[in-house]
């Protein structure tokens, strides 16, 4: 149970830039959540982007509340918390509405503190700059070491009480870990509009190092409130572990949140215990649930008791027949694989490399299990990807499909495959940061070859995400901050981007489809993960190597 302070507080807006349903399912948000109202001199309220059909959630103000009514302005600090980039355009978007300046030079002594936190917003926080007075990069992590960002938030604002100079206050935050002041740095650009330099100011850092939580003893992540509405339902979400040792090369995960850490069992079993006497299905969270060393112990626990559980994702070596046993011992009706592509040559690239036969296994396992339904992921558009990979995912899906009739003849019941197709973005902090995003034409095409060559299948489904808004993924990703004009021109169309690029074409060949160069400097290279610029380019050049990727973070995985 969460409560916010009844004494006298900071107060401060948690804002997820979503609608209610998904901001609620979402557990960083609900983590950011829980701490700040433990601590004793905060006291945080939430808000939502709602849609329009969403009276309660909105008024001519901007946003309100869920706990008050309140609106923004009334708060003392806003915080965003930012897992997604196509969310960027509601952070100005509900500055205005709530009458706040959205542009952090045009705010006054008076207008709320406004930060910004989340896994994109860690990967590359540049592209909001512009309306953020800091954004914090990383993991928020127990203060268990001085100056930490609530402490120091507290102390700015206890001391500086209603005169605050802006300038004066963020300077606090110099050495404050993971903490990015935007203001604090310039950054200057040649005619063709790449980066030359960056100059910081004096006492601030020239690169902003990630907090992570390495402690074994650090908080657990898990829902704090629930509601039938959200996402998951009323699930008990719990973050198991934090990255993966894997090496896909697409996947920032992998090599951002390095070490790869396991949270032991005993740290949640309590929690666990809880959602199963409220009846809740607990939801376990990871990048590498399959590496987990107590995986199998936490799902036979729940289900021995009664309970029901569900994974957010595992690869093929953690699906054991005991695993699966376990699965199809609480009902589930639908098991979700990802391969990404299909090709051996694309394996190679992306650094995935499971061979198709093991996914066929699987499917026929599964469903000999009593799972009905497989859902698979695909992507489309990667490096050197051609017409004939797309047709090697066609193939791949018609021969699962003809192992997923065979097996499901004897359980006298069919069900169905869902194929879900991606188009491919570049992300910061992976090898593929210099690689150009596919056009949106070769996209489109390579979609329709899925689409064609499965739309007779029986029992067989195939969606795809909007290329257009991949697109714009993929500018946010790699962006800058001179893409805040760019933002609020979607902001004031209350996030649609219909006609943004029509008007803008160079944005996105610069942005998103445009190979970097081997020592271009990025709008990201103000933040650090801790996997050197270096070690990146050497696996994205020998992407066609076998044994780099492993060597590479073997260095980095540290299991508590």
């Amino acid at each position: 149970m969460i409560t916010t302070q009844t004494r006298p507080s900071i107060s401060v807006a948690l804002v997820y830039p979503n609608v209610f349903r998904v901001g609620m399912g979402n557990l960083g948000f609900q983590f950011v959540y829980s701490r700040l109202n433990a601590h004793p001199l905060f006291s945080a309220e939430r808000f939502f982007v709602s849609d329009a059909s969403d009276r309660k959630g909105r008024s001519d103000r901007g946003p309100l509340s869920k706990e008050s009514g309140r609106t923004l302005r009334d708060f003392q600090a806003i915080a965003f918390s930012v897992p997604f980039e196509n969310d960027y355009p509601a952070i100005p978007g509900a500055l205005l509405a709530a009458g706040i300046p959205s542009l952090q030079a045009d705010r006054g002594p008076d207008d709320p503190l406004v930060i910004a936190g989340g896994v994109s917003v860690s990967m590359n926080p540049e592209p909001l700059a512009p309306f953020l007075d800091m954004a914090y990069i990383g993991e928020l992590d127990d203060e268990s070491t001085e100056p930490a960002l609530f402490s120091m938030l507290a102390q700015a604002f206890e001391e500086s009480g209603t005169n605050r100079d802006r300038a004066q206050v963020l300077a606090r935050f110099r050495d404050v870990p993971g903490a990015y002041v935007p203001s604090a740095y310039r950054f200057d650009h040649d005619a063709t509009g790449l980066i030359r330099g960056i100059e910081v100011a004096p006492g601030f850092p020239s690169r902003v190092t990630a907090v992570k939580r390495r402690s074994a003893k650090a908080s657990v992540p898990v829902s704090v409130l629930f509601s039938p509405e959200a996402e998951f339902g009323e699930s008990l979400l719990i973050e198991t572990n934090r990255g993966c040792a894997r090496g896909c090369r697409f996947c920032a995960s992998g090599w951002m949140h390095q070490p790869v850490r396991h949270v032991e069992f005993n740290r949640f079993r309590n929690d666990v215990d809880s959602a199963i006497r409220d009846g809740r299905t607990v939801g376990l969270i990871g990048s590498d649930l399959a590496g987990h060393p107590d995986l199998e112990e936490i799902l036979t626990y729940i289900t021995d008791r009664g309970g029901r559980f569900s994974l957010s994702s595992i690869r093929p070596e953690g699906l054991s027949s005991s695993i699966i046993e376990l699965i199809a011992r609480t009902g589930q009706k639908t098991a979700t694989l990802a391969p990404e592509t299909a090709s051996p040559e694309m394996k190679r690239i992306i650094g995935k490399n499971i061979p198709s036969e093991r996914f066929y296994e699987l499917v026929e396992r599964l469903v000999a299990a009593g799972i009905p339904n497989i859902r698979f992921y695909f992507m489309v558009g990667f490096p050197a990807e051609t017409d004939n990979d797309a047709q090697a995912i066609v193939e791949f899906c018609l021969e699962s499909r003809r192992l997923f009739v065979d097996a499901s003849r004897p359980q006298k019941k069919i069900g169905k495959i869902a194929v879900q197709l991606n188009p491919f973005v570049p992300k910061p902090w992976t090898p593929f940061q210099w690689a150009a995003m596919a056009s949106e034409k070769v996209l489109r095409k390579r979609i329709k070859i899925v689409r064609e060559g499965l739309r007779k299948v029986p029992n067989l489904v195939v969606r795809a995400e909007s290329v257009r808004e991949a697109t714009a993924q993929g500018v946010l990703s790699r962006g800058d901050r001179r893409l805040a004009a760019l933002l609020l021109r979607v902001a004031e169309q209350h996030g649609r981007w219909s006609g943004i690029f029509r008007s803008n074409p160079d944005l996105p060949e610069f942005y998103a489809h445009r190979e970097r160069s081997q020592h271009e400097i990025f709008p990201w290279d103000v933040v650090d993960h801790g996997v050197s610029k270096d070690t990146l380019r050497k696996v994205f050049v020998k992407s066609m190597g076998t044994g780099l990727v492993r060597e590479v973070l073997g260095k980095h995985t540290d299991n508590e």
